[in-house]
């Protein structure tokens, strides 16, 4: 485990927004006829594509196709970014003071670093492995990276209990057609989200869009804090099957005890 630890404070902001083309494998299906999403999957870091996955170059740029992209869930930068298929924006467009605010803000000021877990989108970007179990009234996804889990009923419902701002967000799931989509609303204000966007509001809300194609799973979420940014923007990456991988114990406060050494000022 230490070793996928090792290469989190290396990471760059950097999204995989291309798709994989959808192979021949077929979907599985559950016995409703829904496409079964459950096993463990990843998006990126050592476990799934080799020791080279986070590999930096002299020039200080990873090596093309390195699966050790977004694993801070996101790309740097600002501004409209590209387009998505015609669409929304693949970065985050600031409001004038939000940008300001960014200028201020360094690696060190990132809530992982300081072992607060990274919330949605981000989390799906990390280097680690996570686990999705379905069933057909819910989808319990358990994360390896800041012990991170959450409960999305995918029947109607609404998360029952108390339903106070948090960093993970309150998770509502539906089906259109063979895609889960969750809606995910009640974040605390207090988690960076991807790119440049290293400012979040309460009223930050991710649509998050599972297409499951055999062997992969596309990902994708549109994000929108009007607080915060100009209007919505898409982050996308490829969530994949992880070679004799397995959901192990994270402990964050065991490899981030020197914050100011750790990290870069990016």
């Amino acid at each position: 485990m230490l070793k996928r630890l090792a290469f989190i404070a290396a990471a760059t902001l950097i999204a995989s927004p291309v798709f994989a083309q959808a192979p021949a494998t077929p979907i599985p299906r559950t016995p409703d006829g829904k496409p079964d999403f459950s096993g463990v999957w990843q998006t990126g870091g050592i476990s799934l594509s080799g020791r080279e996955a986070n590999v930096v170059s002299p020039a200080g740029q990873q090596p093309a196709g390195a699966r050790g992209q977004g694993a801070r869930g996101g790309a740097p930068g600002g501004g409209r970014g590209a387009q998505a298929g015609g669409g929304l924006p693949t970065q985050p467009s600031l409001q004038p003071w939000a940008a300001e605010k960014v200028k201020t803000l360094t690696a060190k000021d990132d809530p992982t670093v300081h072992c607060f877990m990274p919330g949605v989108p981000r989390i799906v970007g990390m280097p680690m492995p996570f686990e999705i179990v379905q069933t057909p009234k819910q989808i319990v996804i358990l994360y390896e990276a800041f012990r991170a889990f959450r409960i999305i009923p995918i029947d109607g419902r609404k998360p029952v209990g108390e339903s106070l701002p948090s960093y993970m967000g309150d998770s509502v799931g539906r089906w259109e057609g063979d895609t889960l989509v969750v809606d995910v609303t009640n974040f605390n204000g207090k988690i960076w989200g991807p790119g440049a966007m290293r400012i979040t509001s309460d009223a930050l809300r991710v649509v998050e869009r599972y297409t499951h194609n055999g062997d992969t799973v596309s990902y994708e979420a549109t994000i929108d804090d009007p607080k915060v940014l100009t209007g919505p923007f898409v982050y996308r990456t490829v969530m994949r099957r992880p070679p004799e991988t397995r959901v192990m114990e994270y402990e964050c406060l065991e490899n981030n005890r020197d914050v100011p050494h750790l990290v870069g000022e990016r």
